[in-house]
Parts: structure tokens; sequence; C-alpha cells
């Protein structure tokens, strides 16, 4: 029998949904409930059959499945324990359960290495005859030596290579993604990192070159640690919309998860058009975060605790405002790929006690916030991101350009907000 793939062109890497909702379900019948929900607005869909118990049950619901929407792509994953799934069945069960999942209708298996390199070449290739093959290999610990790995899964013949790494720091983003710019014109790869740190290659991993990503039907079924929901990456980061023009920024600290930075910046960006996402960036290190920025590359940051001060002396310049406070919120990346800092906190401290007049310096200026907010004064001027001309100027920086108008739209927003809740947001 040939091995030669079967898939139907609709299947190819450049036509395939950029996202795959993960499916599970307590038995076979919960989850065709869930997929029938989510079908008509997610027509790529997997599958865990691993987390069934009884996972050849689900095989005639996922037939009936199928022929009621056949323009639904389907993954069938059964991953077993030793490669990081819940199957607890034997190598020889996986492979019989993925064969008739392709019987059924299903165009895409996933096929752990672990699998692949312990099974005869024909068993594994047999699968492809009438599904295309995900070979997937899953590293729990890091990302370490992906070239590595990559050339390892090309002893098995695949039509696509995923490879999921944990990113323990937000660098580990630059080295998937790296990755993926360099190989995903030789391979049709996946390539993503697990973690609440790994948000950056789910979001941008698409853009680099893997074919899709992957994300969870709700915050209470995800599939792997730090995976989002579909919603979330469709919403909130417009990951459709994500291409090699998109300008990055995020919120940076330690920690950071409580941020609503992201939502609302977002928001802004969908509403004035303005091709950019904003992310979380959970950066245990400066050094870690420094790195994040000029490998990303990152357009500008939102700087919280405890960065604020720390940052000043890797900044290669700095307007006389935030030298003379000696903390930092905001650091823009600049077309030399120089980084300014400028500071906001004491501009909207000022802004919410529109009575005071003090010096920003003076003694009855001065916050104390854990070095954050340090002084009030100066009148608001700008944005979170990417401040005015006039700031520009002045650190030696130049001016930000097109997005100015995004800028103007966030202080009005935020001047807006003070006057309906004058108590601030806390």
């Amino acid at each position: 029998m040939s091995s030669a793939p079967t898939y139907t062109p609709r299947l190819l890497p450049l036509r395939m949904p950029r996202v795959c909702v993960a499916v599970t379900g307590a038995d076979a019948s919960e989850m065709m409930e869930k997929a029938e929900a989510l079908v008509r607005d997610n027509p790529f869909l997997e599958f865990r059959l691993d987390y069934l118990a009884k996972p050849g049950l689900a095989i005639p619901k996922i037939k009936a499945f199928m022929e009621s929407h056949p323009d639904t792509v389907v993954i069938a994953t059964c991953r077993r324990t030793v490669a990081g799934g819940r199957f607890r069945g034997s190598m020889a069960s996986e492979l019989d359960i993925l064969a008739k999942a392709s019987g059924a209708g299903c165009q895409l298996l996933d096929v752990a290495l672990q699998t692949a390199i312990k099974s005869k070449p024909a068993q594994v290739q047999k699968l492809r005859a009438r599904s295309a093959l995900i070979l997937s290999f899953h590293d729990f610990r890091g990302t370490k030596k992906l070239d590595e790995k990559l050339q390892k899964m090309l002893a098995v013949q695949a039509d696509f290579h995923k490879i999921v790494s944990t990113a323990t720091t937000l660098s580990d983003n630059v080295t998937m993604i790296r990755f993926l710019a360099k190989e995903s014109d030789k391979h049709s790869l996946i390539g993503i990192c697990m973690g609440e740190q790994g948000i950056i290659s789910r979001v941008l991993g698409v853009r680099a070159g893997s074919v899709f990503t992957f994300a969870a039907l709700s915050p209470d079924e995800k599939t792997a640690p730090g995976q989002v929901t579909a919603q979330e990456l469709r919403n909130l980061y417009r990951i459709e919309q994500v291409d090699a023009a998109t300008r990055v920024y995020g919120v940076a600290g330690d920690p950071v998860v409580h941020s609503l930075s992201p939502a609302i910046m977002n928001a802004a960006f969908r509403r004035e058009n303005v091709n950019a996402v904003y992310l979380t960036l959970h950066a245990k290190t400066l050094k870690d975060l420094l790195t994040c920025i000029r490998g990303i590359p990152l357009h500008g940051i939102s700087v919280t605790m405890p960065y604020k001060e720390a940052i000043l002396k890797h900044l290669d310049n700095t307007d006389s405002h935030t030298t003379k406070i000696g903390a930092c919120n905001t650091v823009v990346r600049a077309q030399d790929g120089k980084l300014y800092g400028f500071n906001t906190d004491a501009a909207g401290a000022q802004a919410s006690h529109p009575r005071r007049r003090e010096d920003p310096c003076s003694r009855s200026g001065r916050r104390g916030a854990g070095g954050g907010v340090r002084f009030e004064g100066t009148r608001l001027r700008g944005l979170y991101l990417e401040p005015d001309h006039r700031s520009c100027q002045e650190a030696g920086s130049p001016s930000p350009g097109p997005h100015g108008k995004a800028c103007r739209l966030e202080e009005a927003e935020f001047r807006r907000d003070r006057q309906r809740h004058p108590g601030g947001h806390g």
C-alpha cells in the first residue's frame, strides 16, 4: 500500500484555520455535545480521546458528527501517559483507536514521537492512507535543543511536525519564535510554548511560521498548561489579524496576571483599527525582560513592579522628568532599536488631584508607593505606550509617528474614566 497521504487540498498549511479548539468530555456523548455547540464558530477541532475512559465508544459518534459537518477539520488525539496524555492503554491500542478515528472521518491524527519511533514504520504510515499525520513531541521541563528534536522527528515521515515546549522564562518564547522563523519554510511546523510565560508563542507563533495554534473551550477545560481560550485568542488578541506588520506591546512585572491593561489596550487597538497586540509579560528577572524586548521585538511596554527603578540604567535615554523622579513606567523601542523611558505615574496622580499644583519633585508631592509612583505632579500629557512628540524630543527619541492617534484615545478614555469613577481602579 502506498504511504502517500490522500487528505484533501483544503488541509494544506496555508489554508488551514489558525486556531484549533481542544474538546474534552467526561464521556463520548458530552464530548460530541460540546463539539456540536462549538462547530458553528469553530471549524477546526481536536477530539482528545485520551480524556475518555473508553475512547473506542466515541468512534460511532465521531462518524455521525463528521457526516453532519463535512466542512469541519478535526484532529483525533489519543496520547498515552508516557507522552504527556491521559490514555493508559497500550501503544497498539492507541494506534488502533486512531485508525478507527481516521475511518470515522477525522482528517488529521496526532501521533506522539514516543509511539512513532517504537512502532513499525508500516504501522505509522498506514494511518496516512486516509488522514494527515501530525507527529508531536512535548517537553514539560523547558525549551531546549529544538533543532535536535526536529531532526529526530524528521526520521519519521509525517505531514506536520509539532514541537511543544515549556516556557520557564519569557526568553523561551524568543527561542521558539526564532526556531519557527528559521524552519517553517522547509517543514510544516506547529510550535508552542506551554506555561503562563508561553502566551507570546501562542499569539505570535502563527506569524513566525506555526501552521496553527491550540486553544481551550473554557478556562476550566485547558488541555495544556498556559492554554488560553479560543475566545481570548480571537477577540482579545485578534489572532486572525496578527501578521508581520503587527506591533507588539505588553505590561511587564512580577506578578502581573492581575493587570487589566491587555483588555483595555487591545480594545483600544480594535476600535481605532491599529495593527497591534498587547500581552501580559510575567518577567521573573529584568535580564529576561530585556532579552524579550529586543528579541521579539516589543515596540513598547508598560513597566510595573518590581522593575520601575531598576530598568532605568538599561535604557538608552529618558526625558528629564523621568530621570528626576528615578522611576520609569513606560518604555518605547524606537526604529533604531534604542530604548527610551518615560514616567506617566506622576501625571496620572496629578490628574486625579486637579486642585494640587505643587512641584512634582517637592516634598508634598512625594508618594513613596514602593518605588512605583514616587511623585505626583505635571499634567497628563501622554499614554502608557507612546508619549507625545514633545516628550519624545526631550528624550532624544524619534516622534511616535502614526500611532499618536491611539495615544490620544487612551488619554481621553483615562480622563473620562476618572470623571465617572473619581476613586480610580485601585
